[in-house]
């Protein structure tokens, strides 16, 4: 498989899906998955209609932003605010990252059921599942992803990032088992994933010299894409001078990365 180059965020905004739909033509990306609970979703799938990527978009599964599909999470503190908007209060607790109660769990089963469905009743076709801030590599999510796959045919999923070197024990113990865990739950996974930062850093390369420093891989980046699938996440924007950004880091025609093939 080549290397997968992945556009989160799809459908967030209008600048989002122009910039999306940019790295498509220009051919930065191989991929991207949309959210879609989120202002620009129906925009989103007109544009990938439009420009002839609708066959490349996945689902980027969303509890940490914006308005849920389903009325009954709305009312819970753990994921949402007074104002019935995601908060992602449980994200920034490691207890929740790792423990939910039935009832949330049962809640935020049915809101990620809602979006898989809306996603599908859109027209879309791949899923490829992955989530805003990695929420599906928390323990609970990982256990109603499990309990999802049952019902739908998951593509492809995304492993728990991977690619860095270093860590704590408990971290990569973590990510060890619950990358071999989700496997079993699509037809296809990567070996390896991260952001083109996490890339660039693995092969003590400075990222911010540009997209274009892999026009020449080294013998070991080769090896790695010859070898492993790698998925790369980026986030496609606009800068303040409407140049095309992965964040901070400048997407370039010349020698990106971004159309690589092993």
């Amino acid at each position: 498989m080549p290397l997968i180059v992945n556009a989160d965020d799809f459908g967030k905004n209008d600048d989002v899906n122009s910039a999306v739909s940019e790295a498509f033509v220009k051919g930065y990306i191989t991929s991207t998955t949309l959210m879609v609970n989120m202002p620009g979703a129906g925009a989103a799938y007109e544009l990938a209609k439009e420009k002839g990527f609708a066959a490349k978009v996945g689902i980027h599964l969303n509890i940490t932003e914006g308005m849920p599909l389903t009325e009954a999470i709305r009312s819970n503190p753990l994921v949402c605010a007074p104002d019935g908007r995601f908060n992602a209060a449980f994200y920034h607790s490691t207890k929740y990252r790792l423990y939910m109660d039935n009832l949330t769990m049962d809640q935020i089963r049915d809101e990620l059921d809602a979006q898989i469905s809306m996603f599908l009743d859109m027209g879309f076709k791949t899923l490829h599942v992955d989530s805003h801030h990695h929420v599906h590599t928390n323990y609970p999510i990982y256990r109603i992803l499990k309990k999802l796959s049952s019902k739908y045919d998951f593509d492809y999923i995304r492993l728990s990032r991977n690619l860095y070197r270093g860590g704590s024990l408990f971290n990569n113990t973590y990510k060890h088992f619950y990358n071999s865990s989700v496997k079993k739950l699509a037809v296809q996974t990567s070996d390896m994933f991260g952001s083109y930062k996490d890339l660039m850093e693995y092969f003590s390369l400075d990222p911010m010299r540009g997209a274009d420093r892999i026009k020449e891989p080294p013998g070991s980046m080769k090896h790695i894409f010859s070898d492993r699938t790698v998925e790369i996440m980026v986030h496609p924007m606009h800068d303040g001078n409407n140049e095309l950004v992965d964040t901070d880091i400048p997407m370039r025609d010349e020698g990106h990365m971004f159309s690589y093939q092993s």
